[in-house]
């Protein structure tokens, strides 16, 4: 079950949580780059992240998610993503990566969402939630 972030003093949403395939990408890409993770990631054959600011190519636990949220297609619950806040270990940008979970989703999107340095509960940005938004995490952030 989803909770109300103790992120703001706004009163709790739990009667009005979206549902995954309510939420338009292009809504939580923008809510992201609000948020200063306004770069992005490639997914390399190998499993690997690039950062598109540097050219570094990283192993996915070595680059930090700040938060992650799950997405999944209006018209076919199947088309399952996961759009994850990330940091670039070599240069400090911060950008996001969309990666495909679930029984769709490619051996290296799979194998990079496993990896990946879960560093959700830092201060970043929100957990669960792309930038700004007040529903899907788990615990209070301070």
């Amino acid at each position: 079950m989803w909770v109300h972030s103790v992120m703001t003093n706004e009163p709790d949403l739990n009667d009005s949580v979206p549902d995954p395939g309510d939420v338009p990408m292009t809504d939580v890409l923008e809510a992201y780059a609000e948020g200063g993770f306004d770069s992005s990631f490639c997914i390399s054959d190998d499993s690997q992240l690039e950062c598109v600011e540097c050219s570094t190519v990283s192993e996915p636990a070595d680059v930090s998610m700040s938060s992650l949220r799950r997405l999944e297609g209006a018209s076919d619950p199947d088309d399952m993503v996961a759009v994850v806040a990330l940091t670039c270990p070599a240069c400090g940008a911060r950008g996001t990566a969309v990666l495909g979970f679930g029984p769709m989703a490619t051996l290296q999107d799979s194998e990079v969402l496993k990896a990946l340095r879960d560093d959700r509960h830092d201060a970043t940005a929100p957990g669960n939630s792309a930038h700004g938004e007040t529903t899907g995490d788990d615990s209070p952030r301070e």
